[in-house]
């Protein structure tokens, strides 16, 4: 288990002037591994931001975010390996609080990354919503419960919206639309798909974030760095990965 895996590729490129000065970079990231989001082989942690905020959370965070008494225990991204602690044995509360050190470093605001937290907590509670089966197993409901109730609220949405957004889905046809209703099966693997689009976007919002304020360009033409003579390119990749039950993500991977 290597607890300092960024979980995705990199490409940077670091930008220089004619006189060897350092003018700017940018990164282009490919293939986050959203499948951790779901599953975690034994031993393995879900990604750091979870724990590291969970473990941070002030009392004015956990009024703001629904979150109460929760603990790590208690969402089901992060409790099916049983594994909540580094065996490097860094300190979850040191790390935020060094990342949140270097999010304002690198230009996020306060309301940017209280918005950043918020869809993350609310990537936590949509692991914990359910599904009840009706119509002999053929639809089904989502639970109005505590965490469908926090995922709405947090994404700004209404109950009744998040709910039908999950459990049909709309057939664009020649002659017309037609909304079909899922079965829980199907509903649990559009709450995935939920828990992925929102993790992936809010990771592209920080990379777009940083890129704006590390990027130099010319104002009148366009152009990376008017001064700019030489770059040199950082290409982070995975490493190779073997688990129980393989994916077409691995294969890309190795």
């Amino acid at each position: 288990r290597n607890d300092n895996s960024s979980r995705f590729g990199k490409y940077i490129d670091i930008r220089f002037s004619a006189s060897g000065k350092l003018t700017g970079a940018s990164i282009d990231t490919y293939l986050l591994e959203k499948v951790r989001l779901i599953h975690q082989t034994e031993g393995e942690r879900n990604f750091h931001i979870f724990y590291q905020f969970l473990e941070s959370a002030t009392e004015d965070d956990r009024d703001e975010f629904f979150l109460g008494d929760m603990q790590l225990e208690d969402f089901a991204l992060v409790n099916q390996s049983g594994t909540y602690n580094r065996r490097d044995m860094v300190s979850d509360v040191d790390m935020h609080t060094e990342m949140m050190d270097a999010m304002a470093i690198m230009g996020f605001n306060l309301g940017m990354i209280r918005d950043i937290m918020r869809l993350v907590v609310a990537v936590l509670y949509s692991g914990n919503m359910t599904f009840t089966e009706t119509n002999r197993g053929e639809t089904c409901i989502l639970d109005e419960n505590e965490a469908s109730l926090a995922v709405a609220s947090l994404l700004g949405v209404s109950y009744e919206k998040l709910a039908a957004s999950l459990t049909t889905r709309v057939l664009f046809l020649k002659e017309g639309n037609i909304t079909k209703e899922l079965n829980a099966k199907q509903a649990y693997k559009a709450s995935e798909g939920l828990i992925k689009s929102i993790y992936g976007a809010n990771f592209d919002y920080i990379v777009k974030v940083i890129n704006q304020n590390i990027h130099q360009e010319d104002s009148r033409d366009g152009r990376r760095g008017r001064e700019m003579s030489a770059y040199i390119g950082v290409l982070d990749i995975f490493g190779f990965e073997t688990f129980e039950t393989n994916t077409f993500e691995q294969l890309c991977i190795n």
